[in-house]
C-alpha cells in the first residue's frame, strides 16, 4: 500500500496542473476508470465523478479532492507549469520538489483516493470519488458540478493538512478584483524599476499574518507621501497567496537609492506614466486595503496586481466566519473613494460546524481505536470546497481530513509518506463500518 501511494503520487506529480489547465490530469484518471471497468462521469469543467461498487453492506460514502496545484518557483529555476512535470525528490520518509512547489495540496489526496479506488482487498460499502478542478483559484469547478450525479449524503474532504486534525468548518470567501483606468501622461523624469522577492510567503490561511507585510505592501509603503509617478505595479502570484515578490517601474526627481535603501534598484527608459494624482490614488488604495487579521474572525490578503497598460487591477480576499462581517468588509473595501470599481470575482459560502455529524462521531472513534487519543477539531481559517457541497447537497455529512504538509503553495513545501500510510489505514477502518 505505501508503495502504491507513492506510485500514484509520482503519476499525478508528472501531469502538469496548475488551475485551469487540469483537462490532462482529468483525462488520466478517466483511463483509469476506463482500464477498471469503473462507472464514470466526466464534465465539461473536466469533473470527473467514479463510482465503485461495495462489498459490504454501508451507506455510500464519497471522497473529494481537487485537481489543481499553485506553482512557485525559485528564482533560478527555469521550470514550465504548463509543460513540465514536478521533479519530487523523496529522501527516506520525507517527499519535496526540486525548486518548485511540490503540490502535495492537494496530490496527496489524490494518490490516497486512487489507492483506495484501486485496492481490491479492502472491505468497503459503495464508494464515490470526486475530483474537481480549480480549487485554488476561482472554485469554478465544484461550484458548476452536477450534484445530482452523486449520491452519497457523507464525504471526506482531503483538503486538510494535519493527520492528527478534523476540520469541521471553513470561513466564507469573496474575492473582488479593484480595477483603475485612467490615461497615462508622458514625462521626462527619469525612470527607474525597483524589485522585492523572496519573501517568506504561503496560504494566505495558514500564513495569514505574513501578509501585513507582503512584498506589495512593503513597496508602496516606501513611496507613500513622495513624489513618484507609477508606471506599473505587478507582484504577487494568486488571490489565496501571500504576495512574496513585486516590481514597481517608477518616475521621480527624488533620490531613488534613498527611497528603496538596500533594494534591487536599475535605471530604465519609460516614456509615459500614471498622474501624479493617480498615482497617489493608486497608492491610498493599496495601503486601504487591510490585510491580515481585521478582527478575531475576518482577514483579508492583497495577494496580486497587475498592471496592463494604463489599467492596474488589485486581487483582493477577505475571509470571515460570520457573514455580518464579511459583507460589513466587502461594502467598506468596495467604497474607498479612489477612483477604482470593484468587480466581484468569486464568493464562498461559510462551512459552520454540526454538532450531530455521524461521520465525525465516527471517524473520531476510529482514530482513538487506534491512537488511544482523540483527533484535534478546528474551523479552517480558509474557503474550502466543503462550503458549496454542504449548501448545494441537503442533509450533507462532511469532514475535512489530511495527512501532513507543510508550507504548501511554496518552493519550501514538505510532506511525509508515513503520514499518507496513517489517513490510509484510518480510511481503511472507517470504511469496514
Amino acid at each position: 500500500m505505501r508503495e502504491s501511494l507513492i506510485n500514484n503520487f509520482l503519476s499525478i506529480s508528472s501531469i502538469p496542473r496548475l488551475s485551469g489547465n487540469e483537462k490532462q490530469l482529468s483525462d488520466y484518471i478517466v483511463s483509469i476508470a476506463k482500464r477498471n471497468n469503473l462507472e464514470y462521469y466526466q464534465d465539461e469543467n473536466n469533473n470527473i465523478l467514479i463510482k465503485k461498487k461495495g462489498n459490504i453492506e454501508g451507506e455510500t460514502i464519497a471522497f473529494q479532492a481537487h485537481l489543481d496545484m499553485v506553482g512557485v518557483k525559485t528564482n533560478n529555476s527555469n521550470h514550465n507549469f504548463d509543460t513540465d512535470p514536478i521533479e519530487v525528490l523523496i529522501d527516506g520518509d520525507k517527499v519535496t520538489a526540486k525548486d518548485t512547489s511540490l503540490g502535495a495540496d492537494q496530490g496527496v489526496g489524490l494518490s490516497i483516493m486512487l489507492t483506495l479506488l484501486l485496492d481490491d482487498s479492502i472491505k468497503h460499502p459503495s464508494m464515490e470519488f470526486l475530483f474537481t478542478t480549480e480549487e485554488e483559484t476561482t472554485f469554478n469547478g465544484i461550484v458548476n458540478y452536477p450534484f445530482d450525479k452523486m449520491s452519497s449524503k457523507q464525504v471526506i474532504n482531503l483538503d486538510g493538512a494535519n493527520d492528527d486534525t478534523v476540520i469541521v468548518g471553513s470561513t466564507g470567501d469573496i474575492v473582488n478584483d479593484y480595477k483603475y483606468k485612467c490615461e497615462l501622461i508622458k514625462s521626462d523624469l527619469p525612470s527607474y524599476k525597483v524589485k522585492l522577492s523572496g519573501l517568506n510567503g504561503g496560504n494566505s490561511g495558514e500564513n495569514i499574518e505574513l501578509s501585513i507585510n507582503n512584498a506589495i505592501i512593503t513597496l508602496v509603503k516606501l513611496i507613500k507621501d513622495k513624489n513618484v509617478m507609477i508606471c506599473s505595479i505587478n507582484g504577487g502570484s494568486f488571490e489565496n497567496d501571500i504576495a512574496t515578490n513585486c516590481e514597481m517601474v517608477l518616475k521621480t526627481n527624488d533620490n531613488i537609492y534613498e527611497m528603496f535603501n538596500g533594494f534591487d534598484i536599475e535605471k530604465v527608459n519609460e516614456e509615459y506614466a500614471f498622474s501624479i494624482e493617480d498615482s497617489k490614488n493608486i497608492i491610498n488604495e493599496l495601503l486601504e486595503l487591510r490585510s491580515g487579521y481585521i478582527t478575531g474572525s475576518t482577514s483579508c490578503n492583497l495577494g496580486m496586481i497587475r498592471t496592463t497598460n494604463n489599467e492596474v487591477t488589485i486581487t483582493y480576499l477577505i475571509r470571515s466566519t460570520l457573514y455580518e462581517e464579511l459583507d460589513s468588509f466587502n461594502d467598506k473595501f468596495n467604497n474607498l473613494n479612489y477612483g477604482f470599481i470593484c468587480e466581484e470575482k468569486y464568493r464562498d459560502s461559510i462551512w459552520s460546524p454540526d454538532s450531530n455529524s455521524r461521520l465525525l462521531d465516527k471517524y473520531r472513534k476510529k482514530y482513538y481505536d487506534k491512537y488511544h487519543e482523540y483527533p484535534k477539531e478546528t474551523i479552517c481559517p480558509c474557503g474550502l470546497e466543503c462550503n458549496v457541497m454542504k449548501n448545494r447537497i441537503s442533509d450533507l455529512d462532511i469532514i475535512c481530513i489530511g495527512a501532513n504538509i507543510k508550507d504548501y503553495h511554496t518552493t519550501n513545501e514538505v510532506t511525509y509518506i508515513s503520514s499518507w500510510v496513517k489517513i490510509y489505514d484510518i480510511l481503511i477502518d472507517l470504511l469496514k463500518g
